[in-house]
């Protein structure tokens, strides 16, 4: 199994996902710097995932915010849509995002 298929929440293109409460972040150097304050855990993001988690508002789903990320950034669509879920999914199992329900 490889590091892109463990356990947890499988979000897919047209999931949408925001930031929970809690969890403070500030951009430095268009770098994303966000404290978990109930886990006590800091967590550094480059460029692209800064990107990626400034646009987690609940608003676009994951296949639009991989678009975004294919304008932004020298990617095709299918590598920045996995790696945009790869991420999502990431988020989901330390507590820093949660789904959108849409109903």
């Amino acid at each position: 199994m490889s590091e892109k298929e463990g356990a947890g929440p499988r979000p897919g293109p047209d999931t949408r996902v925001k930031r929970v409460a809690g969890i403070a972040w500030r951009m430095v150097d268009e770098e994303a710097v966000l404290v978990n304050v109930k886990q006590d855990v800091v967590i550094h993001l480059d460029p692209v995932g800064s990107f990626i988690w400034s646009r987690m508002d609940g608003q676009a789903s994951m296949q639009e915010i991989a678009d975004a990320v294919v304008q932004e950034f020298e990617v095709d669509l299918e590598t920045a849509l996995e790696d945009c879920l790869y991420f999502a999914r990431c988020l989901l199992e330390q507590g820093a995002v949660e789904v959108v329900d849409l109903e």
